[in-house]
Parts: structure tokens; C-alpha cells; sequence
């Protein structure tokens, strides 16, 4: 792979809400040394270094104070913002010169940026209107994780749905209890067209997004192809304070 591939049409934003219901705070959280939030922003700076411009997009002043602390770049968006999907397409109407949005979630230090490098050159080389990450696991316990969603994709490497009950459903692993299975867990993290990124906020959240409360099938509902790049590597979200004591041990091996 290129590591000096130039990346200067790409707006990188980093939604973070500071009151979430799992993890309270959670942008703040201790993670090694320095809050969640900034270790997210650190895992991304190659991609600033190859033209990429990082923002994160936060609704709170604590958060906006840590920001300053660590000299991290942010815009105050609206509290009113349903979705950190609304708070990147926010920041992105004040970028105009950046055709192309990754919306890197304020809870994944751990993606790999030579993954996000596939799915940026997958959307800069396609009409893909949107795009994700998924890696292939074969653990049982993750397979029927709620927590954890899964991708069910077609031939063309588009996703056919997203959810967070196990699929494929392995109807002879389950009747066997063999507990064995192959499946596609997706990493939080979305590329847009600048332009498809508006359209995607204007949409109307349908039944599946409100059942499953995964806004990526509004998408899928209004028929549209969501590309899913194969990552190489394993990423860790952060959504509970077991996944927080995780990550710390993580960092510490």
C-alpha cells in the first residue's frame, strides 16, 4: 500500500457526544493517560499528514476544553443533532473544498488507518454513495453479541443489512450447538460524498433503523449500495464500561 497516498480531498469527523447512556462522559474517559477522545484524534493523524483534514464535532464545552488542552482541532455543532452522522454533515457544509467525508466514530481508537487508506481509495475510485468497514471473525460469543453488528454483504462487496442479531443465522451450528461460524462485524465508521452525506440527513429514519437503532439501514431502505472495504485488522468500539476496561488493557500489553 502507498503510505504517502495524498488524501486532501477528504474531511475526517469525529462526531462526540459527551453524554452517552452506557458510558457517561464517555469522550472524557481515561484511556492510558489522556481522554478517549484524544486518543481517537492520534490514531488518525497519518491521514492529516498525507492532506487529510481531521475535525471533531462536539456539543459540549468540557469536551471542548479537553480539545483545546490537547491542541486537537474541533467546531461546536448543535445539541439538538439526533445523530453524530447530522454533526459531521454539520462540519461538512463549512468545508465545501473536501469532496469526501469519513465519519470516524469518537468511540474507535483502535481502526486501523491503513484500513480507512482501502475504503478512501475504494470511494475515490468508484460512485460508491457511502461506504464502511467490515472484518471477518469467527467468534462465537461476538456472533451473538448485540452489542456487536454484523453485516450480511452480496457478491459486489455491498451490504444486503446490518443488524445486531446474528447474521447470517447458522442454522446448523445453532441446531448442533456446534458454536462454530464465520461472520462480518462492522467497524464504526462510514465514508460519504460530500453531497450523498446531505441527501443521507435529509432522509427519513425508516422502521428497521428505529427497531434495530442502526441509522445505517435508513440508507439501506432508501435502496442505496453502502460499500463495505474488508479490513485487515480488528478495531474495538467503546460503548460500556466493560469495553473501557478492555481498552485499557489493551493499551497496556
Amino acid at each position: 500500500m502507498d503510505h504517502q497516498q495524498d488524501r486532501s480531498k477528504w474531511l475526517i469527523v469525529i462526531p462526540a457526544r459527551l453524554h452517552s447512556e452506557r458510558l457517561p462522559q464517555k469522550p472524557l474517559a481515561d484511556l492510558a493517560g489522556k481522554p478517549l477522545i484524544v486518543r481517537v484524534y492520534e490514531n488518525l493523524t497519518p491521514l492529516a499528514k498525507r492532506g487529510a483534514r481531521i475535525v471533531v464535532a462536539l456539543d459540549h464545552k468540557d469536551t471542548a476544553l479537553v480539545c483545546e488542552q490537547y491542541k486537537v482541532p474541533f467546531v461546536m455543532t448543535k445539541d439538538s443533532h439526533p445523530s453524530g452522522t447530522d454533526r459531521c454533515d454539520e462540519v461538512a457544509q463549512g468545508n465545501p473544498d473536501r469532496p469526501f467525508v469519513l465519519n470516524v466514530q469518537g468511540d474507535e481508537p483502535f481502526v486501523s488507518v491503513d484500513d480507512l487508506s482501502l475504503l478512501m481509495t475504494a470511494m475515490e475510485t468508484s460512485t460508491h454513495p457511502m461506504g464502511t468497514l467490515g472484518f471477518r471473525r469467527d467468534d462465537w460469543a461476538s456472533y451473538i453479541d448485540p452489542n456487536i453488528v454484523k453485516i450480511a454483504t452480496a457478491s459486489d462487496q455491498t451490504a444486503i443489512y446490518f443488524s445486531r442479531a446474528p447474521i447470517p443465522f447458522d442454522r446448523e451450528s445453532f441446531r448442533k450447538n456446534e458454536k462454530t461460524v464465520t461472520f462480518t462485524q462492522h467497524q464504526g465508521v462510514y465514508a460519504f460524498r460530500r453531497d450523498r452525506l446531505r441527501e443521507f440527513c435529509g432522509l427519513p429514519a425508516s422502521p428497521l433503523e428505529q427497531t434495530e437503532k442502526l441509522e445505517q439501514l435508513r440508507a439501506i431502505s432508501a435502496g442505496w449500495r453502502i460499500f463495505v472495504a474488508n479490513a485487515k485488522s480488528p478495531s474495538m468500539g467503546i460503548d460500556t464500561p466493560e469495553d473501557l476496561a478492555k481498552a485499557r488493557e489493551k493499551f497496556h500489553v
